[in-house]
């Protein structure tokens, strides 16, 4: 068995090496015609017209397929390079429109801005003017701070090298946008404060008196007068609006009636309570046209005017009491005048 495996082997061997020393003879005998063909001589001649002297050289293939291999690398390069660069040539065109695009519409929206800026600027006074008239004062400070953009601001103070460098690589018109935005912001703020002052005021309006309670003229004023009646200055604590008799008389605010009846010198009256401590007193009525504890709303009627109780005249003797006290009752009516 070891002598049968020993003689494969020797033989395996043996057939292994014989078949390398074939290839290599032939493969020897393939570079030594290569060579010698490549060492073969090529005579270049250059004649003139005249043919006195002739000029010639010598050259070997290996030396014109080097030249020619290098020819054709030169002319691959160069075409890649040309190809290459009408690419790049065609994506600068590209890039050229896109940034004359961006261009535009940042002259576009400068122009937008700054028409917003006017629009604003024209706006700011008006509405400093509604706050004003809405808080019942001048003394309204800077309506157009906000704390937000304080904030941010401190924070920018924080980060001032990150700021300039942000302001040198971006638009000028992206922090002229940022500056409106703070004052929309801003406006926004105001108007809704504006706005709930007026919702406030309106419902304080709509419960308190705020309407004349019968058409006609005012005959007396509030305060002190000369007296109809003969007997030197008394107080007025109302305000005599004179109608023909049977003028519809209303309430100049929610409330619930409280008298309704004969109310001495007021003759024929009605009083109201309102809201907020309110009391109005509509008296000299021919005919009152509510009973007491009933609920009435703003403009209901509720009498007609007559001249019942100390009156020299048909008319309707107009009160408001605030706290029991008598005020004057035109502020609270003047606007319908």
């Amino acid at each position: 068995m070891k002598f049968s495996i020993k003689h494969f082997h020797n033989k395996f061997s043996r057939k292994l090496y014989e078949t390398w020393f074939v290839f290599h003879k032939r493969f020897g005998k393939s570079w030594d015609r290569f060579l010698e063909r490549g060492h073969e001589k090529m005579t270049v001649m250059f004649i003139p017209h005249n043919e006195k002297r002739i000029f010639n050289f010598q050259i070997s293939r290996f030396i014109v397929f080097f030249f020619l291999s290098l020819f054709l690398v030169v002319v691959v390069t160069s075409s890649y390079a040309v190809i290459k660069n009408r690419k790049v040539k065609q994506e600068e065109q590209k890039l050229l429109h896109s940034y004359n695009d961006v261009r535009a519409n940042l002259i576009r929206y400068e122009k937008l801005t700054n028409e917003i800026y006017d629009l604003l600027d024209d706006l700011k006074p008006e509405i400093e003017d509604l706050y004003s008239l809405a808080a019942g004062t001048d003394q309204i400070g800077n309506i157009w701070e906000n704390r937000e953009f304080e904030l941010e601001k401190e924070k920018k103070e924080k980060g001032k090298d990150n700021a300039k460098n942000l302001r040198r690589i971006l638009p000028r018109e992206i922090f002229e946008i940022r500056d409106v935005q703070k004052d929309l912001v801003s406006t926004t703020r105001t108007i809704k404060m504006i706005k709930n002052f007026i919702n406030v005021r309106s419902r304080v309006i709509k419960d308190t008196p705020s309407i004349i309670p019968n058409p006609g003229h005012i005959s007396s004023l509030f305060g002190w007068r000369r007296s109809p009646f003969g007997y030197g200055r008394d107080f007025h604590t109302g305000i005599d609006i004179a109608a023909p008799a049977g003028t519809v008389i209303r309430a100049t605010a929610p409330g619930v009636v409280v008298t309704s009846g004969w109310m001495g010198g007021y003759g024929n009256a009605v009083r109201i309570k309102h809201k907020f401590g309110y009391e109005t007193i509509y008296g000299h009525m021919r005919q009152t046209a509510i009973s007491k504890g009933a609920h009435v709303r703003k403009g209901d009627r509720i009498g007609y005017v007559g001249m019942t109780g100390n009156s020299t005249g048909n008319h309707c003797h107009y009160e408001i009491r605030l706290g029991g006290i008598p005020i004057n009752p035109y502020p609270y009516m003047s606007r319908m005048w």
